[in-house]
């Protein structure tokens, strides 16, 4: 996989070529060093003897023995991997027993089958044993290319853990249903532990019992600490942060309705905020993972313990205290870092993927540059050179650079020399000889280091200067200002001449697409060698910004072998997307980010997207659930293909009324795990949500040994079966409507509890809770859910001290028609007695009133109330309730 040397040489002599120089900078004492170049690198390991394997992203699988590049290649899976875009070979890990079992795990896109698999090889010496595979698990389709996340590691109880994307779909990251946007953790051979934190739970099924947490986007690195067993994941965030997040049993890390540490977002249950998360005012994309725990500490012991990581776009290497969080800087000006490993001397090795010339710098997928470098300590800040400067070929009349990196002890003098002489003025880290000329051939050119620890010299590079001239390709199609749609096919066609070789054959010719979003790209069409000629057929699926275009690139080689490359950008039709709810100002789900309506959406078109209505929300004090589609039946939750023309899509949700409620009324005394006598303090708690630790509810409470008696009413919003749970250190009780469902009257340290009760909408249910405080930490807390409602605490408005009367539903002769109504109702009565009546919502409060005619059936307008439930109440004779709800 190592490039032609002749043909390195002529890429770093194109104008055209990318000539940014990183000069890699570390604190001091510490010297990086390149090792390897030419990689399409993803990740990789070391051996307890220190070779390392890396992987590279169409399929291979390289060795590196005594820090170079060994022949063999380890495997080779191309005919089954798929390359496209993010997708390919990402990672590997070895079994903690691979000296003896020679077993290891590879993570890599199926081709034609868009999902990422986990399979077991075995290892034959610098090769694997053919037909090996064993397929662990396949994980879920995937909605696009992109988020697939894949880091693998062995815990300390020898479990495999693995950290799956959502696969450009952020639903899927809260789903049950699917593995995307997961930590898995799974046994060797793939089965399920019976210890997984949702094993017992049967709302997750089969393979997803593997889940181990949840709430995750693209967490593309983990580490797990020698020792403690911790677990580190990075997970790359989407539009403000990236995370380094703690990974235990059962957690959920917010995304997609939470990324970087919460605010004021409702928490998904069990949620658990980040270690750390930095913005993207500076970064984009976290990568890399490390604990620094080797057998033999090589860096100081401020280093040891630490988390490294890197950001892709910043090109920096951070370092974090997995106990308190905090942040040190340790590496930067690092092209497009991406792994980190340490071995077990304590040299810290990472991989950096650097770009294509002529490509995005900010996050280009695919691209032949990629380097593995060492970071030793050398305890001093001498001079090195990292990145040694490479021969050249150029034409004449053309221009040649010379590029290195260095490191050492600031300030740092560079002074550039050709043929063992000082050139004037040429102090940086690259040197341009302009117009090149015959004369010019057979010069050395290097580059001297130093400061004031001492000097170095870096290795020499040689100039070649031809007098053959680089082709002159030419793009006829497509043309400027024409534009694309997604889904359909994009053609593409030039030619080339060359002043020597004249006319050149397709033969001579290669093509290459990039797919361009803001400011980085992706590999569309890798290349296509040997056509004047194609089509390239632009992806429905995978971006759903607007803010991208195809660049198109034509590369001619001459006969000599020079050759240039030129390109065309072509830029997709657009449309726009009108999202609006009934009423205006709730929230839609495009592509799993919210949107706050009325919202103009500008879309390419023909790209796919998804949008979902929440089955409920909140709008200032009022609850709002999802009821349907004004345009079509379509699902909650559907996905379609833009077309060109405006679209409108209107969510209509009908209100459910917020209690008025004043909380409950609580009494607590001055005694042990008793309620003997009166109480020593009375009053309203707004809600149960006390974290006291070891002081006391009020100035009149003992710290220790008191009791806590909470009693009023309930008002569920809807009808279901409510899980309701408690939270307490010590002991708790609950009562609904008089039945105990939560009894754990007993010393313990903050537990949850919980128990379940079936309510009706809009019904009063009597509500009891008992708490004692032994001593030390006093915790108590009282929670809910339902179908719709997240796990929360009872808010206030749901919670009274007293109950609404005057509300009775009786039966009777009385019939209501619509009991869906939208502007007026029936009521259809078997006397003709001439009474009152009267509408109340759903708290018992009267919004309209009248009086029954002496006909048998009478006709009421409700259009003038609000969407919602209410009550119809008839006053002749005995009180007589119907409930109904207006659309």
């Amino acid at each position: 996989m190592i490039r032609n040397t002749f043909q390195i040489l002529i890429l770093a002599g194109l104008l055209l070529a990318r000539f940014t120089s990183y000069s890699q900078q570390f604190p001091t004492g510490f010297a990086p060093q390149q090792l390897i170049e030419n990689l399409d690198p993803t990740d990789f390991v070391i051996t307890n003897d220190n070779q390392m394997f890396i992987t590279i992203k169409s399929g291979k699988i390289l060795v590196v023995e005594n820090e170079q590049l060994a022949p063999q290649v380890f495997l080779n899976i191309e005919q089954q991997v798929d390359n496209f875009n993010e997708r390919g070979l990402g990672h590997m890990v070895l079994d903690p027993n691979f000296e003896i079992n020679h077993y290891y795990y590879v993570y890599y896109t199926v081709k034609n089958e868009n999902r990422n698999r986990i399979s077991r090889f075995t290892a034959n010496g610098n090769s694997t044993l053919p037909e090996s595979e064993f397929i662990l698990l396949n994980l879920n389709s995937m909605a696009g290319s992109i988020h697939n996340g894949g880091a693998m590691g062995f815990g300390a109880d020898g479990k495999l853990y693995v950290s799956v994307g959502d696969g450009a779909d952020a639903g899927t990251a809260q789903l049950k249903t699917t593995l995307l946007g997961k930590v898995l953790r799974m046994n060797p051979d793939g089965s399920v532990p019976t210890d997984n934190p949702f094993f017992s739970d049967v709302t997750y099924a089969g393979s997803n019992k593997l889940i181990y947490a949840l709430g995750f986007r693209n967490p593309f690195s983990m580490d797990i600490q020698p020792g403690t067993g911790k677990i580190m994941v990075c997970d790359v965030g989407n539009s403000a942060w990236e995370e380094v997040n703690e990974i235990q049993a059962g957690k959920n890390y917010g995304w997609p309705g939470i990324e970087g540490v919460r605010t004021t977002q409702t928490p998904p249950p069990d949620y658990k905020d980040p270690l750390y998360a930095y913005s993207h005012d500076n970064a984009c994309s976290i990568v890399g993972a490390a604990f620094y725990n080797p057998e033999h500490d090589q860096f100081p012991t401020e280093y040891v313990g630490k988390f490294f990581f890197a950001d892709y776009c910043a090109g920096y290497i951070q370092y974090v205290d997995p106990v308190n969080g905090m942040v040190q800087p340790f590496g930067t000006d690092i092209d497009r870092p991406l792994a980190i490993r340490v071995n077990h001397e304590g040299t810290l090795y990472y991989l950096q993927r650097a770009g294509m010339g002529g490509g995005s710098t900010g996050d280009n997928t695919s691209t032949p540059d990629g380097s593995l470098w060492k970071v030793t300590y050398t305890g001093t800040g001498e001079p090195g050179v990292g990145a040694q400067p490479q021969n050249i070929l150029v034409s004449v009349g053309e221009d040649a650079t010379f590029s290195v990196s260095v490191s050492g002890n600031i300030p740092l003098t560079l002074q550039w020399q050709v043929n063992g002489t000082d050139i004037s003025g040429a102090n940086g880290l690259n040197y341009t000889l302009t117009n090149s000329q015959l004369s010019d051939t057979g010069k050395i050119f290097r580059c001297q280091v130093s400061n004031s620890e001492g000097a170095t010299v870096s290795d020499e590079a040689t100039l070649s200067v031809t007098t053959n001239t680089r082709p002159i390709p030419v793009i006829t199609s497509p043309v400027e200002g024409v534009l694309y749609r997604a889904g359909e096919m994009i053609s593409f066609a030039g030619s080339a001449s060359d002043a020597e070789d004249g006319s050149l054959p397709a033969a001579q010719l290669t093509w290459r697409i990039d797919f361009h979003h803001n400011e980085h790209s992706h590999p569309a069409l890798q290349s296509a060698p040997g056509i004047s000629s194609g089509t390239y057929n632009a992806s429905r699926i995978g971006e759903t910004d607007d803010n991208v275009w195809y660049r198109i690139y034509l590369t001619a080689t001459d006969n000599q072998g020079l050759h240039k490359t030129i390109h065309q950008d072509i830029f997709p039709e657009k449309t726009t997307i009108q999202l609006t709810t009934i009423p205006i100002g709730l929230t839609l789900n495009i592509d799993g980010q919210p949107v706050l309506t009325p919202a103009a959406i500008t879309s390419v078109v023909g790209v796919t997207r998804t949008l979902e209505a929440p089955s409920i929300q909140h709008q200032g004090n009022a609850l709002y659930v999802y009821d349907q589609w004004t345009e079509s039946t379509l699902n909650r939750i559907f996905s379609f293909n833009v077309v060109n023309g405006v679209e409108t899509y209107t969510g209509k949700f009908v209100p459910v009324p917020i209690g008025e409620g004043d909380g409950l009324r609580g009494s607590y005394f001055n005694q042990s795990r008793t309620f003997n006598g009166e109480p020593d303090l009375v009053r309203t708690d707004e809600t149960i949500n006390f974290e006291w630790d070891g002081g006391s509810p009020h100035g009149t409470i003992q710290n220790d040994n008191f009791t806590a008696r909470w009693e009023g009413y309930i008002l569920p919003q809807f009808t279901d079966t409510y899980t309701f749970y408690t939270v307490s250190d010590d002991g708790a009780r609950l009562w609904i409507n008089n039945q105990l469902i939560i009894n754990q009257w007993m010393p313990q340290g903050p537990t949850e509890w919980a128990g379940s009760y079936t309510v009706t909408a809009g019904e009063q249910y009597p509500i009891k809770v008992e708490f004692f405080e032994d001593e030390g930490g006093a915790v108590m807390k009282l929670l809910w859910k339902s179908t719709l409602l997240p796990k929360q605490i009872i808010p206030k408005q749901q919670l009274f001290t007293y109950q609404i009367t005057g509300i009775e539903d009786v039966e009777s002769a009385m019939t209501l028609y619509p009991t869906i109504a939208d502007v007026r109702i029936t009521v259809k009565r078997n006397n003709t007695r001439a009474s009152k009546w009267s509408i109340l919502n759903i708290l018992g409060q009267p919004v309209l009133q009248g009086i029954f005619s002496h006909d048998p059936i009478t006709y009421i307008s409700v259009a003038t109330l609000p969407a919602g439930a209410y009550l119809f109440k008839s006053l002749d004779g005995e009180r007589k309730v119907i409930r109904f709800v207006k659309k």
